[in-house]
């Protein structure tokens, strides 16, 4: 008979429930929902660290007692319970979410990310959906994501997936005295192996053959080590459970406390996480588990008080409910004061209601048959996945609403010279001849759109004016590059490679047919101190009048230069931006909002937008009365009786605050092709 190692038998815990435990998700919980609502708890989001330390201590000790009772793991029973356990209240979610979305999200993307999300989280695998849809957890398009918070979910499910059979592998080689300790070496390797690319990758190291889904912040591969950090505390929980006094019990908690308190105001949003930092609440949490081993201690005491008790009993309904609330309150009333906390606070009724008479009746059914398995199963699983489906569907056919379909087909697509590659700050001297040219085989004299983002968004009406004309056009733009000669630093994208383009672009218009250059760049350069800028590159400032100076100078530079080649030079100033109080979005219009017809423009007085954008435009108007060039101002346009507009007549004419739409860009045809003509 073969030798049975204490230590790969005995159950690792020998209660199955601590209320100090749930004391401790009720503060992770809480940390996450503090940070979501807005309050200052700049780590708050690192509760989702102290779950997943929580889950693999709980389950590794739950398991261990299955093994120490039969010596097996029936998987099919642990699939089954983590199901029951898990996924009813998901659905549920999911169902709300897809139901509100239909009424209260922009069919212009954000209901499509979200539904792909919901079947993506039903599916175990939300975490790699949200990476490939909505981006990282703290850009901008998360805040629109409903169903966000669900990646973490999939992760601790893809963990409960592969992580059984890792400790019952272990277990089963540990039944002879030389393997013994292959349970520990198990999760000792794979909670090595993750920590290291989790360190790796902090430090800007790629790991090769490793897809960035699976890694990095919503990555399995990066966040195994916190699940194998609980369960090797699990594993050793026969060593350390009878050396845990009262004393000792209460410094290792104290040590926990203070730990996780610190964490909460080390980490913020710009820290890289998982990383290094990410160590002190791991750590900080094995310490309040081991803690607990004491449970007379004052610590776990205090974590297992009622009130804690109560919040971590429906933590798991609280963190699925607490996210859709912030997320949909902050559309509808985006400028209500405290409304991400009011909605947080509401949360609880779902959470509530979910855990009493979802949850916990699933849960605790008893002698559930295969049969009454999968009628439980397809009774989950099938109503959202259909819902989120139908709502994808919806939202890419414009819910079948000629208004919808219109207003969309003018705000969402990419512009013209966008869409056609033409924006990726690669000089036309490095691609192919006939790249981004329209109108090649036109007689008339050649055009020329250069700047950024905001020379691209005239793509339409450039495109229409010089078809027009029969004159022919290249588009060529980038991103965050006004077209100046100077030096340009952003703190936003410090590897940018602004400086090259504009060189390689400057030195290939000289060499071309003598035509008309159209210029057009973003006012943001001229107030904005993520952007430094300098005629030399020791000269760099974003101090505002030294940079000003240098912008200038740079674009008569530019403008001087292409004049001594032949070229004649068009400058248009920038179009009004609408900044805060004003700003708008019309990505934010849900379907009842755009089908019902209303004017949804937002009007700011023209004397504002002058003032925001007064630098740029006296610079523009300077530049062009010393060298002549001829200069654009679409101001009378989108600012008719000195009020500006994101909606004229049926059309919207913006993208977002500051770009506009391929409708407005058509109504410029006029305009542009006036200005060619003369």
């Amino acid at each position: 008979m073969a030798h049975s190692s204490p230590s790969a038998i005995q159950s690792p815990v020998h209660q199955n429930r601590r209320d100090d435990i749930q004391g401790l998700r009720a503060i992770a919980v809480g940390t996450v929902v503090a940070f979501h609502a807005g309050l200052p708890v700049p780590g708050g989001f690192l509760g989702v660290d102290v779950f997943f330390v929580i889950s693999g201590f709980v389950i590794t000790a739950m398991l261990g007692r299955e093994w120490a009772k039969d010596q097996t793991l029936r998987f099919s029973t642990f699939y089954a319970r983590r199901f029951r356990r898990l996924t009813p209240a998901l659905a549920l979610l999911v169902v709300g979410v897809v139901v509100l979305s239909v009424f209260i999200a922009s069919p212009m993307g954000d209901q499509q990310v979200a539904a792909k999300t919901g079947i993506g989280a039903l599916l175990l695998s939300a975490n790699i959906v949200i990476a490939k849809t909505t981006g990282g957890y703290f850009d901008a398009p998360a805040a629109s994501n409903p169903l966000l918070n669900t990646w973490s979910l999939s992760v601790e499910e893809q963990f409960y997936l592969i992580f059984p059979l890792v400790l019952f592998l272990g277990w089963k080689l540990a039944r002879k005295k030389t393997t013994r300790f292959m349970p520990f070496v198990f999760v000792g390797i794979v909670g090595a192996v993750s920590f290291a690319i989790a360190m790796l990758e902090a430090a800007g190291r790629t790991i090769p053959l490793l897809p960035s889904w699976l890694s990095g912040f919503y990555g399995p591969t990066s966040r195994a080590w916190e699940f194998a950090a609980g369960a090797i505390l699990a594993l050793f929980a026969f060593k350390i459970e009878p050396a845990v006094s009262k004393h000792l019990g209460l410094v290792l908690g104290s040590l926990g406390i203070a730990g996780l308190a610190l964490s909460l105001y080390l980490v913020n949003d710009q820290t890289i996480w998982p990383g290094p930092l990410t160590i002190l609440p791991v750590v900080s949490t094995m310490l309040l588990l081991a803690a607990g081993y004491a449970q007379s201690n004052a610590v776990s005491h205090f974590l297992g008080r009622s009130p804690f008790v109560h919040v971590g009993n429906i933590s798991y309904s609280l963190y699925l409910w607490h996210w859709p609330f912030i997320v949909f309150a902050l559309m509808l009333w985006p400028t209500v004061p405290g409304i991400a906390v009011i909605a947080a606070g509401l949360s609880l009724v779902p959470s509530l209601l979910s855990y009493q008479w979802l949850e916990q009746p699933i849960r605790n059914l008893r002698k559930v048959s295969k049969r009454k398995m999968s009628v439980i199963i397809a009774c989950t699983m099938i109503p959202p996945i259909v819902l989120a489906m139908g709502l994808w569907n919806a939202a890419d056919n414009g819910f079948w609403n000629t208004r919808v379909q219109q207003f969309i087909a003018t705000v969402q697509p990419m512009h013209a010279g966008n869409a056609a590659g033409c924006n990726k700050s690669i000089a036309p001297s490095d691609r192919k001849a006939t790249k981004c040219v329209w109108n090649a085989d036109g007689t008339g004299t050649p055009v020329y759109l250069i700047g950024d983002s905001h020379a691209d968004h005239l793509s339409e009406a450039v495109i229409a004016a010089t078809k027009e004309l029969n004159d022919p056009l290249t588009i060529d733009t980038a991103n965050a590059c006004p077209f100046f000669d100077v030096y340009l630093h952003s703190t936003a994208a410090p590897k940018s490679p602004c400086r090259a383009f504009v060189q390689k672009t400057l030195t290939w218009l000289k060499q071309q047919p003598p035509g008309t250059v159209i210029l057009s760049s973003s006012s943001v350069y001229w107030n904005s101190k993520v952007f430094s800028a300098g005629l030399t590159k020791d000269s760099l400032t974003n101090e505002v009048d030294a940079k000003r100076h240098s912008l200038q100078s740079g674009l008569k530079s530019t403008v001087e230069q292409l004049q001594a080649s032949g070229h004649r030079v068009i400058l248009v100033q920038d179009v009004p931006y609408f900044a805060s109080p004003y700003a708008s979005d019309p990505h934010q219009f849900s379907v009842l909002q755009i089908a019902s017809g209303e004017n949804l423009g937002t009007q700011m007085p023209r004397s504002f937008a002058d003032q925001n954008q007064q630098a740029a435009r006296d610079a523009i108007d300077a530049v062009g009365e010393k060298t002549g060039a001829t200069v654009v101002d679409l101001r009378d346009h989108f600012c008719p009786k000195n009020l500006c507009t994101t909606q004229l007549g049926a059309t919207y004419l913006y993208r977002d605050d500051g770009h506009i739409s391929i409708g407005a860009a058509k109504t410029l045809t006029s305009l542009f092709a006036q200005t060619l003509r003369r």
